[in-house]
């Protein structure tokens, strides 16, 4: 749990959030594919952008714009494997390496608990 999130953080969780409630499935090493599913950085994405119903292979460009934590502000992996990251890659590692879902994530990054 982080002690004490940025605005932005709890932000970019609201995103996620609201991003998975539009792609009801979790994945795993993409950021979309097809109507129905996205990664946790992926439904970040699209909770501030409209995107076409099967995203397959879009990037989640510009969204750094909206979040200036993604790319500047570096936190330990929760996990305790010890890795310390960029919040960007952060979140892709603990979907990918750790299975957490975008909710679990996503309540991570506002600082609730577990």
């Amino acid at each position: 749990m982080l002690p004490s999130p940025r605005d932005d953080e709890r932000r970019l969780a609201a995103a996620i959030l609201d991003g998975a409630r539009r792609r009801q499935r979790q994945l795993f090493g993409a950021y979309f594919e097809g109507t129905d599913s996205s990664d946790a950085f992926g439904a970040a994405y699209e909770g501030v952008y409209r995107l076409p119903t099967d995203a397959t292979g879009i990037r989640p460009k510009g969204i750094y714009r909206f979040f200036d934590c993604l790319d500047n502000a570096v936190r330990r992996c929760p996990e305790g494997c010890g890795k310390l990251l960029l919040l960007d890659s952060l979140l892709i590692h603990l979907n990918d390496d750790h299975g957490w879902s975008r909710e679990r994530v996503a309540r991570w990054l506002a600082g609730e608990p577990d």
